[in-house]
């Protein structure tokens, strides 16, 4: 889906101060566009998602800062949240890019002041959920750690030990998890595409992984599929619906009535599982 662009209008509401809202925990603003010095801002951009959102890199002080952008038919102005989701940035549907380009530079010092904050607060209950268990296939598995000369994780039955020469550093121990489940997502996500292309009519396309946090798929014009290695914690069937969705995209680049004709091939209860899915966002994003 490719970001349509509307030279010379200016699309952005006045200025408006930040606000903070206590009933979601998440910062938000609303920021106005006008000329600034060049800033190496890289927005979402390309190829057809899952739900319609598209992930995007803003570099702030030399570090790339990730965000999902969602744009919306209802949305007048564009905005920029926090919360448990990560950073979200929400647009107009017709929002041009080089006007979200603008935005996402004047974002900056908003970013600079509420990013350290939000990010103090969510690494105490990723911590604490590492040590306690890792979801796979949708079954929470305890977790042992034992001091070890190299890292390494095993699965032993209905537990996971994560063995490392430093058990008491809960950052190494989140990192150990990550790759194992990364070792583990590929074959499995492989499997089932393979399983489903016959039946959804395409050929096996490449397949990768992706890191978002709320991007669970996406697909490039070029066929190219990417499936976010975190699902690898949720049930078993929102995998395969995930899968085929994607899948779907190769042949229909849209959310249109053709696309989700296409999807019905190979996931009769589509839409049972988006709702699904919806629900165990909070969970997956969690490592």
């Amino acid at each position: 889906m490719s970001i349509p662009h509307h030279p010379g209008k200016t699309l952005l509401p006045p200025a408006r101060n930040v606000v903070l809202d206590p009933a979601s925990n998440a910062a938000r603003q609303d920021l106005s566009r006008s000329t600034m010095p060049a800033v190496r801002t890289m927005a979402a951009r390309g190829g057809t998602h899952l739900d319609t959102d598209q992930v995007g890199v803003i570099e702030l002080d030399g570090q790339p800062v990730e965000y999902t952008m969602r744009r919306s038919l209802r949305r007048k102005r564009a905005m920029l949240s926090l919360s448990d989701r990560g950073l979200v940035l929400a647009v107009p549907l017709r929002m041009s890019l080089r006007a979200i380009e603008g935005f996402l530079q004047h974002s900056h010092p908003w970013l600079r002041r509420h990013l350290p904050r939000w990010r103090a607060n969510a690494r105490p209950h990723l911590e604490l959920t590492m040590l306690q268990q890792l979801l796979w296939l949708g079954e929470p598995l305890p977790i042992d750690v034992a001091r070890a000369a190299a890292p390494s994780v095993q699965r032993i039955g209905a537990r996971i030990t994560v063995a490392l020469p430093e058990p008491d550093d809960l950052g190494a121990v989140r990192a150990t998890l990550r790759t194992w489940v990364q070792a583990h997502a590929l074959p499995h996500f492989e499997d089932r595409a393979c399983h489903f292309a016959p039946v959804v009519g395409v050929k096996m396309p490449p397949l990768k992984l992706t890191n978002a946090r709320t991007l669970w798929g996406s697909c490039t014009a070029a066929g190219l599929v990417r499936i976010n290695w975190r699902l690898m914690q949720a049930p078993a069937h929102l995998i395969d619906y995930v899968v085929v969705h994607e899948l779907a995209h190769i042949v229909e680049a849209n959310h249109s009535s053709r696309f989700w004709a296409v999807v019905e091939r190979g996931y009769r209860e589509h839409r049972q599982a988006r709702r699904e899915l919806s629900e165990w966002q909070r969970r997956l994003a969690a490592l």
